[in-house]
């Protein structure tokens, strides 16, 4: 199906058949492939977003590119649409291409202090101009879609798994605190890892990208789920705590409101390890291969780590 959909939409979009198609990435989510040599272009194949999600990415990064933030604006196709529907099911979606390389951060190679300190100032950025964003639909994505995605499955988890019944309590625990904050909140990435931040030779920030979770939800829970991605990378299950300062320092560098280090950041902090993990466990959860025991995914140790975290 996946060739299908893209073979349709090349044309949809008046792309020529000779253009090589290289794939970049592929995710539960998506797959994202760069079409092209010179005129590079990016091409999205969604596999599970709903129309009116789509809608809303493309008004937030629209608003976003109007106000000078450097994120990719959406191509139109042939029909003058922002994006075309392949069997009543696929959506396809053309991106602008942004010049520039993101850095590979693992265990092993952490980003340097500078990167860090960057990419901070580059999500304030997003939050400054997006407080005022108001889209023309309610987004079904939110904050707590994949922590919601557990409760149908809990006989599975209680079951199943080794520490699925503690699992279950502390994914209702997580989305009883989400749902009593009442901080400030605005359009928000809601995925801002490593991989989705371009740079250039400098280390300057020159593009921003996937804005395929992104929502109006609290501000702090963008920048929780940035420092721990950054600080506390996959394999990791602590963070580097010169990591985790530098992301914050860019962040309030920038910042129209601070964000400060304290318990309510570790709260959401730990608020987006358990949402990691519970993508982790669901989109595993009918391999028969895959691990029944809760503690062995890195996300709930890192879970672990900041629930138990005081300022």
């Amino acid at each position: 199906m996946e060739d299908e959909a893209i073979k349709r939409a090349m044309e949809d979009f008046g792309i020529g058949e000779t253009e090589p198609i290289v794939l970049l990435r592929e995710s539960a989510d998506n797959a994202v492939f760069i079409i092209g040599t010179t005129n590079k272009r990016v091409l999205r194949v969604s596999k599970r977003l709903p129309v009116e999600d789509i809608i809303f990415e493309y008004e937030a990064v629209n608003y976003l590119a109007n106000n000078g933030k450097l994120v990719p604006r959406f191509l139109p196709a042939k029909s003058g649409e922002y994006y075309t529907l392949i069997d009543g099911a696929t959506i396809v979606v053309l991106f602008e291409f942004i010049k520039g390389h993101h850095i590979e951060v693992d265990k092993d190679h952490p980003p340097t202090s500078r990167e860090t300190f960057e990419a901070g100032k580059g999500l304030a950025g997003i939050h400054n101009a997006g407080k005022k964003f108001r889209s023309t639909l309610t987004r079904h994505r939110t904050i707590f879609s994949e922590l919601e995605r557990v409760s149908p499955l809990e006989k599975v988890f209680i079951d199943e798994f080794e520490g699925g019944k503690d699992f279950m309590k502390q994914v209702e625990g997580a989305i009883d605190f989400g749902k009593a904050y009442v901080g400030d909140t605005g359009l928000i990435h809601n995925d801002y890892r490593a991989g989705n931040v371009f740079f250039d030779d400098a280390d300057h920030l020159v593009g921003i990208v996937d804005f395929d979770w992104s929502c109006i939800a609290p501000i702090t829970k963008d920048v929780a789920l940035g420092v721990l991605e950054w600080s506390c990378p996959d394999a990791s299950t602590e963070p580097d705590f010169k990591i985790f300062d530098a992301f914050l320092e860019g962040y309030n560098f920038a910042a129209d409101k601070k964000q400060a280090k304290d318990q309510m950041l570790y709260d959401w902090i730990a608020f987006a390890a358990l949402s990691d993990a519970a993508t982790y466990f669901c989109d595993r959860i009918g391999d028969p291969t895959a691990t029944r025991r809760i503690s062995s995914s890195y996300m709930y140790r890192k879970y672990q780590f900041f629930s138990a975290k005081k300022s």
